[in-house]
């Protein structure tokens, strides 16, 4: 005999335990896209002296070594993102990496899409996970 909810079509409703489980591989899975976008930042930010060495102004000993300090330091809070501190963290370096656009215009063109991207993550993993909003959005 079949059951109720396959005659009328619904799927049946889940229970507290699979919407923990749920919950936790999303929260892994954001975590995980967040450390990527990290990864992804650093290897832009170490991209980026390369290529404008060649230019008339070059970059200069001080852009060049605060670039690469960025990109260490993103790659570090990559492996931090799955702490409860590491959101936060990555969340100060998108700030610090639109501020490259002080010394660099095409730096800040490029921060403010990874940090989008970034708030994007961070949004949709509060729809999936239930964290809090607003502010606190940037530190869970």
């Amino acid at each position: 005999m079949s059951a109720p909810h396959e005659s009328t079509g619904t799927p049946p409703t889940p229970t507290p335990e699979q919407f923990a489980e749920r919950a936790v591989r999303a929260n892994r899975a954001t975590r995980g896209a967040l450390a990527g976008v990290l990864g992804l930042e650093a290897l832009v930010t170490l991209l980026v002296p390369r290529a404008i060495a060649f230019t008339s102004t070059g970059l200069g000993v001080t852009r060049t070594v605060l670039l690469i300090s960025l990109a260490v330091l993103m790659i570090v809070a990559a492996g931090l993102v799955r702490r409860p501190f590491g959101i936060a963290v990555g969340s100060a370096l998108q700030v610090l990496f639109v501020l490259t656009g002080v010394m660099l215009v095409a730096m800040f063109v490029v921060g403010v899409i990874f940090a989008a991207i970034w708030g994007r993550l961070l949004m949709l993993r509060h729809e999936l996970v239930g964290t809090p909003g607003g502010w606190r959005l940037l530190v869970s």
